[in-house]
């Protein structure tokens, strides 16, 4: 490959990588360099016709192995070569050296996989790195005799392009060319392949087969990182490991995507597997990522935020509804997340400092207070959707399991909640989860009435609406599985009140009536392109319920209910009235929002101002329409 060969030239001619990370070499020397050889390389990329000549020059690698031949002999000296640079202190260096190498492996997509030959030579550069910093007697020695190798050798690996020995190879030279790394090293990498993944991401390729195969390989180096030895490791400096932390995580979570490989179902069983092996990752890297210090506090709501993502997004996959994983994610969730899972809600209220228009993360927030309440309660909501999600999921999973299959009886140290469960059943340890997260919640509340909690419980989500969107959805699938469950003992109360809660009717008036029974809300949801789809959804099925508990729905009443303009995410309308105390009066603000979406709907769709077609909630309209003129 006439590319690859002028690519390894260039950089061996250009730069005296020993000499130019020395720090007796300037730092504006040495940026001149790589910013010199950043542009050579890039002229050098964009030539189209460049495969078809010779070379001019006989070509002779650095790098000098005996089963590295080629392609392969060139990627390792590329590779070798450039990673040196991201030991240097300056982080304009590191970032050169990022970019450049990016670049590369740009170039390198067109040419029949040799751009995976060059992302597994960056692994293993990255995990013997690792190996090496957490304290392994012989790190290439250690990854050798990974289970990685045994599966080259018998072909496990569809992506993995590349034998045994020369990966053996690559790692004895390594060896010798990089026998000192640093966490610098480490956190440059996996920058650079957080990259290389978007990248593959927005590329258009066949039923992206590029974007499977980095998943794949990724996912397959990751469980050679030493996870067990990685939280008493020191990297230099507390901030230090927070920052590669950050960084790791970032780029696990970046990994995983809603609904990226639906279209194909061969895609979706292959990722699927790549995902449940990702899965397994959480629990050896949760413990490694929370024993950071106080003084990186932000750092820490971060890593947080990031590992619920990562659940939320596992979560939404057919495999995550196995019993054990499930259970075990709730005792992560107890385990690490206590104080989100089980702080108070009670008399939240919303103002235009709380709703999130971008991350909570973001370095804008000048008052730290705000910004850290505002990470908390982002954070809340994260928590609480996982924490749903998996007790709801558990008990729908654990219907029709036979007792002598069942997992809680046998491991009920799983959970560890002190919850006498009623009998030996998944399904009531989920229930048993719900009645203490219940119990604890109601005891955190000055007003314990199950309308003024549901409302509460609705502003808490309502900062972030296709998080509330999600929430509204699962309690509506939640309301018919608590319904038709058997509940006993001491959980009866709570469950009970949990089930007149999630009550969909219940919850559908109480949305309206935190809107202000505003019906261009809801005309904003529905043409947002973040909550369109889950809003039409959580619509249509709120209306199929009102129509069969329409009796419920216009007996409805929200008795004292203290309401002020700051409890609400909306401005309140010129024409309302704030007392809610009626049942008519809650009936009547209902049937105006839906008429008058109703109404607003089809002249949008009338004029083709409608980003889709809404006939079926239009119906839906229609009908709500029709039972209340009866």
């Amino acid at each position: 490959m006439a590319r690859l060969s002028r690519l390894c030239d260039l950089i061996s001619t250009s730069l005296e990588t020993s000499a130019c990370v020395q720090s007796r070499v300037s730092e504006k020397h040495l940026l001149l360099s790589l910013s010199s050889l950043y542009k050579e390389i890039q002229k050098l990329c964009q030539l189209q016709d460049l495969e078809d000549e010779a070379p001019v020059t006989a070509h002779n690698c650095v790098v000098q192995t005996e089963n590295l031949e080629g392609n392969c002999k060139c990627l390792a000296n590329v590779v070798l070569s450039m990673v040196n640079f991201f030991e240097h202190d300056s982080e304009f260096v590191q970032h050169l050296t990022s970019n450049i190498l990016f670049t590369i492996f740009t170039s390198l997509i067109e040419a029949d996989g040799i751009w995976v030959k060059f992302l597994q030579f960056v692994w293993i550069t990255l995990v013997i790195s690792m190996l090496s910093i957490c304290g392994a007697a012989s790190p290439c020695s250690q990854f050798q005799s990974t289970s990685l190798l045994k599966e080259v050798t018998t072909h496990k690996i569809p992506a993995l392009d590349m034998s045994s020995s020369e990966i053996e190879s690559f790692v004895s030279v390594l060896q010798s060319a990089h026998a000192n790394p640093t966490s610098k090293t480490d956190l440059g990498l996996f920058q650079m392949l957080h990259k290389m993944g978007k990248y593959l991401k927005n590329k258009v390729d066949q039923e992206g087969e590029l974007g499977e195969k980095f998943i794949l390989l990724s996912v397959k180096f990751l469980h050679n990182i030493p996870w067990d030895h990685y939280s008493k490791t020191d990297f230099g400096s507390s901030k230090m490991k927070a920052v590669l932390s950050g960084c790791m995580l970032q780029f696990i979570c970046s990994l995983i995507q809603k609904n990226d490989f639906e279209d194909s179902q061969n895609s979706v069983m292959e990722v699927s597997n790549s995902h449940r092996e990702l899965g397994d990752l959480v629990p050896k890297f949760l413990s490694s990522f929370f024993g950071l210090s106080d003084g990186e506090k932000h750092l820490v709501q971060y890593m947080k935020h990031k590992t619920l993502m990562l659940m939320i997004r596992l979560s939404f996959y057919p495999h995550q509804n196995d019993t054990s994983r499930i259970i075990l994610w709730l005792r992560f969730l107890k385990e690490y997340f206590p104080d989100l899972l089980y702080k108070p809600f009670s008399n939240y209220t919303i103002t235009p400092k709380c709703c999130l228009e971008e991350s909570p993360f973001f370095p804008s927030f000048a008052d730290k207070l705000v910004s850290l309440n505002t990470q908390t309660r982002h954070l809340q909501r994260q928590a609480l959707l996982v924490f749903f999600k998996s007790c709801f999921g558990l008990i729908q999973t654990s219907s029709g399991i036979e007792k002598e299959q069942c997992l809680c009886g046998k491991e009920a140290s799983l959970i560890d909640c002190g919850t006498q469960f009623c009998c030996c059943c998944c399904g009531n340890i989920g229930l048993s989860e719900m009645s203490d997260w219940l119990k604890c919640a109601f005891v955190c509340q000055v007003d314990t009435s199950p309308i003024n909690f549901g409302l509460s419980f609705l502003q808490l989500f309502m900062d972030e609406d296709d998080m509330l969107f999600y929430i509204l959805l699962l309690l509506q699938d939640a309301s018919l599985v608590t319904l038709h469950t058997e509940i006993k003992g001491a959980c009866y109360n709570y469950l009970h009140l949990l089930s007149n809660i999630i009550d969909p009717v219940c919850l559908f008036h109480l949305l309206l009536l935190s809107l202000k029974y505003d019906h261009l809300v809801l005309i904003d949801y529905l043409i947002s392109k973040d909550t369109g789809v889950l809003c039409a959804r959580y619509l249509l099925r709120c209306l199929k319920f009102v129509s069969q508990s329409w009796q419920s729905f216009g007996e409805f009443s929200v008795p004292q209910l203290q309401e002020t303009d700051s409890s609400n995410k909306r401005p309140k309308l010129a024409n309302e009235v704030c007392d809610a105390s009626t049942s008519s009066k809650a009936f009547v603000d209902a049937k105006q929002c839906l008429v008058s979406l109703k109404n607003t709907l089809e002249d949008l769709h009338r004029k083709n101002l409608f980003p889709y077609n809404p006939k079926a909630l239009l119906r839906s309209l229609s009908r709500f329409q029709e039972l209340c003129q009866r």
